[in-house]
């Protein structure tokens, strides 16, 4: 394999690339593997286009191979050696006879625009054009390198990719090898549940070739449609070319399912994927506990929320250290995101083994602490409520904040999420998280009318997401109906159309309000929904629950859909915000809304804006041995 990948940390080739491969190889294929940032070009695409002149020919040694080529070309006259010098070669025509620079006119169009990720992309297009257009290679070369230099010294993208490509390696490296044979792709998996997200968990394991991976449903219809869906989703990779017959044979030949936990009795690890109902759970793991023969064997739920101690309880004393979270993210078998949950007994070897076989399944690993929601969903808990808040705050009537604003103002045309809050948990079914608020007794009893035990006085709380679900029936995409409409004619059903029975309950939510009807500025949207989830990330910094702010980064990149190039939520209030900046609108915010916990600022976020410093680079000092108090 062969690339150009440079544009993926935010620069472009800066030996010469963008000057020497459309000499080489044309236009065309330069705009292709550069812009794209390619690391997948293969040997036969390399003879066909011209970049390579030969490869190693079956049972012969590299070095051998390029002895011959060596011995080849000691044998070429001068001429013919300076003629091959791309120095010296001018640019191709296009042997589709498109001109060079509509090539690059069009590139452009594909590119993102500058400002949404897209300086790195457009640069390398800016740096391919001077190959052609200007008269010698020395001018191009000197065309790359200022173009370089600049997005070196002046691309806080560039700042950002690279801190994601150091922050990701920095997560996955763990202080120690695990010796296991899991950590060598070896051992009888079991699955749990065969629902969305044991289905991919399955699907995962497979494919990384552990088995046999026995997939467990006591619905006997249930698994039979997750033994298909597995089925399936292999049989479309192999008509895909990513898996070849004889593969795809070996990878279905490992698949087993059963409705009985007794054929678990040999696994080396079981992840547990049913619904979340602690009581659920803990039943589960208690069976466990004296059908799985091998003491040593891992033990793991994918709960998003749960207490991982209250589950691990329910095994015996010697088994507890084999138990820890393993919170994949839907779909698992697509989604590189798996949080490592570290529960009071889980030992360091269960982590680092863990924390292995995520990898071999092609998975980032990040090790975090227990409570509630872990990383990424207890931070995701004041975006969701504030998104709600504000939109009740500020909507109402025809001039007021919508749905489809707050989306817009979070979403990919301006700050930059895949999916902005409403569309999220209309994807993910607003049952969620009307499940999760009565879990936490914050619903109103609708028999007595009285408010859940644990919603205090003085608590900022609106009743609008339970009223859709409770009395509306508005459960998100899969019923066609949630925070908006949805017609299986638009859009393959996914498309959000505007929802009037949604804007009439918005109208009688937000009467009240003292800023109903009034709009409010993207900018300021960002700041009400994102800035207590930074603060949430300090409180969890400041906790321990995770141990550097590049690894919340990395769980809201891959996990949440954070967009790359302000490079996660920390990185983007240390060097987008300024911690003085966010420091000083928590405070105003914790003012105005006493009522909301989220708002008032971290202690971590204080201590770091009285010392002028960053959270990475607090953390950084920390780790060196500087004392963070």
């Amino acid at each position: 394999k062969y690339g150009l990948p440079e544009v993926k940390i935010g620069l472009i080739p800066g030996a010469g690339g963008t000057q020497r491969l459309p000499r080489l190889c044309g236009v065309r294929y330069a705009l292709d593997v550069i812009v794209r940032g390619r690391i997948n070009c293969n040997s036969a695409e390399g003879m066909k286009c011209g970049f390579l002149d030969g490869v190693a020919k079956s049972e012969e040694s590299v070095v051998n191979c390029a002895m011959r080529w060596a011995s080849w070309a000691s044998k070429l006259p001068p001429v013919t050696l300076e003629s091959r010098r791309l120095c010296n070669r001018s640019v191709p025509n296009d042997e589709e006879g498109m001109q060079n620079e509509d090539m690059c006119d069009f590139a452009l169009q594909s590119c993102p625009p500058k400002g949404a990720g897209g300086e790195s992309a457009r640069a390398t297009v800016e740096a391919i054009r001077a190959s052609f257009e200007l008269s010698s290679f020395s001018e191009g070369m000197e065309v790359e390198k200022n173009v370089f230099n600049d997005l070196l010294y002046h691309s806080l993208q560039g700042r950002a990719y690279r801190h994601i490509f150091f922050a990701e390696r920095s997560s996955s490296s763990g202080k120690k090898k695990s010796t296991s044979p899991l950590a060598k792709g070896k051992g009888t998996i079991g699955v749990i549940g065969a629902g969305t997200m044991g289905r991919g968990i399955a699907i995962s394991f497979l494919k990384a070739g552990y088995g046999p991976v026995i997939l467990l449903d006591v619905n006997p219809k249930g698994l039979e449609a997750g033994v298909k869906y597995i089925q399936q989703t292999l049989q479309v990779d192999a008509k895909k070319g990513r898996l070849s017959p004889s593969k795809l044979k070996a990878t279905l030949a490992r698949l087993d399912s059963s409705t009985a936990l007794s054929s678990l009795a040999d696994c080396d690890l079981v992840v547990e994927a049913v619904f979340e109902n602690l009581g659920v759970k803990r039943d589960i793991f208690s069976k466990l506990d004296s059908i799985v023969k091998k003491e040593d064997a891992l033990l793991l739920s994918n709960t998003s929320t749960l207490d991982v101690d209250a589950i691990s309880s329910s095994l015996s004393p010697k088994r507890r250290q084999f138990c820890a979270g393993m919170h994949f993210f839907s779909p698992a078998h697509i989604m590189k995101l798996v949080e490592v949950v570290r529960g009071k007994d889980t030992s360091a070897d269960t982590l680092e083994t863990v924390r292995a076989v995520t990898k071999l399944i092609r998975k980032i690993p990040i090790v975090v602490g227990n409570c509630d929601g872990f990383v990424g969903n207890r931070m995701m808990h004041p975006y969701t409520t504030e998104s709600t808040l504000t939109l009740v705050g500020h909507g109402g009537g025809e001039a007021g904040l919508t749905i489809s604003d707050v989306d817009t103002a979070i979403g990919p045309k301006y700050f930059g999420m895949a999916l902005g809050p409403f569309q999220v948990s209309d994807v993910a079914g607003n049952d969620i998280g009307y499940n999760i608020r009565r879990e936490k007794g914050l619903l109103r009893d609708p028999k007595t009318g009285q408010v859940g035990k644990n919603r205090s006085p003085g608590m900022r709380y609106t009743e609008i997401a339970d009223e859709m679900v409770e009395k509306m029936g508005r459960l998100g995409q899969k019923v066609q109906k949630g925070w908006y409409n949805y017609d299986p004619k638009v859009g393959k059903g996914r498309k959000p159309l505007p929802s009037e029975e949604m804007q009439q309950l918005l109208d009688k939510y937000s009467k009240d309000s003292p800023s109903r009807s009034t709009k409010l500025e993207k900018d300021e949207i960002v700041k009400m929904v994102l800035f207590p989830l930074v603060n949430e990330g300090f409180k969890i910094l400041e906790e321990g629950i995770a141990s550097d702010p590049s690894d919340i980064d990395i769980i809201y990149l891959y996990g949440y859909g954070w967009p790359a190039y302000r490079g996660g939520p920390m990185f983007w209030a240390d060097n987008e915000v300024g911690l003085p900046v966010l420091l000083e609108k928590l405070e105003e915010l914790h003012t105005m809304h006493p009522g909301s916990e989220y708002f008032r600022p971290s202690e971590l976020l204080k201590d770091c804006v009285k010392k002028g410093l960053g959270v990475q680079e607090y953390f950084r000092q920390s780790k060196s041995g500087v004392s963070k108090l």
